[in-house]
């Protein structure tokens, strides 16, 4: 037996820690485990607990290493795991308000300094930096310290050239940064920061979205003076700048091709058209010629998706102009193309567009011309939307009556030159091929009746029973 064992075995035994301050200790500790479990209410659950403890407990060393373990498990290799670090270093920030936001970027920077993080960790790193920001702005303490604004924006400035792993995340972070901060600090200390993400507005549709919210939301600063020394020109849409719109669409478009969604930056733009009074040059340039002269596809759907979004926007002169053009007679060659198996289908997120429009639109002119747009597209006579439709339900009682009475009307005296009807290229083929065919009228009577048929059945329709006998007459 050695010296050192035989030393090792009579050293005298130290004393054993009380077990409730180790059980304690464990708890604590505990806390870091939960937040990197896949579970959400596991997380969720520990964030709580964890800001409760330090609350109750009020210890400096165990601060601080709660910091340290919480910037560290910003860059965690599990993805599921980083949010809930960010979420906790947000929340402990908002706690402790003494705690510097300063001091937390700091941190955040050196220990995920993609300069000097390993290759192979070098996005984890990335995502670090990003979730990092993304926790001192949920701590609600960011718009009070400027300078932490402009070391966040800059930190994400420096996160942008990674798109292929962080995509447009730290432009939509410095988007909702923008949204906090005042008009002064925008002024005196982002925009010079920002001058070379506002200039390049055109060269993708993150960085269009960026200008777009900066101009929504400082206008007083972004004055058409300040906009032509950025981009050349006072205005965002006028007819110099429609072909950059459109590529920048484009690009918008193919990049939600996966998530089936309308771009925001399609949406910012239709706003600011109707701002600035430029709707139409916007509708008919950018998206009924711009979007439509490819192919079907993500461009095509861009178009049906801003149609959708844009009813409750426009006016009701508006809506009969933009339901009576080229974009709805797209749509519904859409809709008929699409009955094919394994064709995607537009026409439930369009009815779940018309759905909320109705559902919340008080004008009864509105909701009528809305109804009557959808109700004139017609493929050979007949209305692309189904006769039988649930949205009638949310119809005010004038915007019901005025409907029927035009249903009426259309039967007894149909106006088919006034439709917006289109044939497909199979069915000319085959009224070459067959000398019997239903004519657009009997096909458009057919429906009306089907269609009044429904809103008479339909319990949920709120309708007079002058209206019922009426129809039934």
């Amino acid at each position: 037996m050695s010296v050192e064992m035989v030393e090792l075995s009579v050293k005298p035994a130290e004393p054993l820690r009380p077990a409730g301050i180790l059980q304690q200790n464990r708890v604590f500790l505990d806390f870091f485990w939960d937040l990197a479990k896949p579970d959400q209410e596991v997380r969720l659950k520990a964030v709580e607990n964890l800001i409760q403890y330090l609350k109750t407990e009020n210890k400096a060393d165990e601060l601080e290493y709660a910091f340290k373990r919480l910037v560290d498990g910003l860059a965690h290799t599990r993805e599921t795991a980083r949010p809930g670090f960010s979420l906790a270093l947000g929340q402990v920030l908002s706690a402790f308000k003494d705690v510097s936001l300063q001091s937390i970027l700091d941190r955040i920077k050196v220990k995920h300094n993609l300069q000097a993080v390993k290759k192979k960790l070098a996005r984890n790193a990335m995502f670090g930096n990003l979730f990092g920001v993304l926790a001192i702005q949920q701590s609600g303490r960011l718009s009070k310290e400027p300078q932490v604004v402009l070391g966040c924006v800059q930190l994400l400035q420096s996160l942008n050239q990674h798109k292929q792993h962080l995509k447009d995340l730290p432009n939509k972070t410095m988007m909702d940064i923008l949204t906090e901060v005042t008009a002064e600090v925008f002024e005196e200390v982002l925009l010079g920061s920002l001058q070379a993400d506002l200039q390049a507005a055109f060269s993708a549709p993150e960085q269009l979205q960026l200008l777009l919210v900066a101009l929504r939301r400082f206008p007083q600063t972004l004055k058409p003076k300040k906009l032509k020394k950025l981009l050349g020109s006072s205005t965002i849409i006028n007819a110099d700048n429609i072909p950059k719109l459109v590529e920048v669409l484009k690009m918008a478009a193919r990049s939600v091709k996966k998530e089936l969604t309308l771009p925001g930056v399609a949406l910012d733009l239709l706003k600011l058209s109707l701002k600035e009074d430029s709707f139409q040059l916007f509708w008919s340039k950018a998206i009924t010629e711009g979007m439509f002269q490819e192919p079907s596809g993500p461009t095509h759907y861009l178009g049906f998706r801003l149609l959708g979004s844009a009813l409750p926007l426009l006016s009701s002169s508006q809506l009969k102009e933009v339901l009576s053009g080229e974009v709805m007679l797209r749509y519904g060659e859409h809709v008929v193309s699409a009955q094919k198996p394994d064709r995607f289908k537009m026409a439930p997120e369009m009815d779940a567009y018309v759905w909320d429009f109705l559902q919340a639109c008080g004008d009864s002119d509105r909701q009528l011309a809305v109804m009557v747009g959808f109700s004139s597209l017609t493929h050979h006579g007949y209305p692309v939307v189904p006769s039988v439709w649930r949205v009638v339900q949310h119809l005010r009682p004038a915007a019901l009556q005025s409907y029927v009475a035009w249903l009426k009307t259309t039967f007894l005296q149909p106006q088919v030159d006034e439709l917006l009807d289109f044939t497909s290229r199979k069915q000319k083929d085959k009224q070459q091929q067959q000398q019997q065919q239903e004519c657009p009228v009997f096909r458009l009577r057919k429906w009306i009746v089907a269609r009044l048929s429904s809103i008479i059945d339909n319990h949920q329709v709120k309708k007079q029973e002058e209206l019922t006998m009426d129809v039934a007459r």
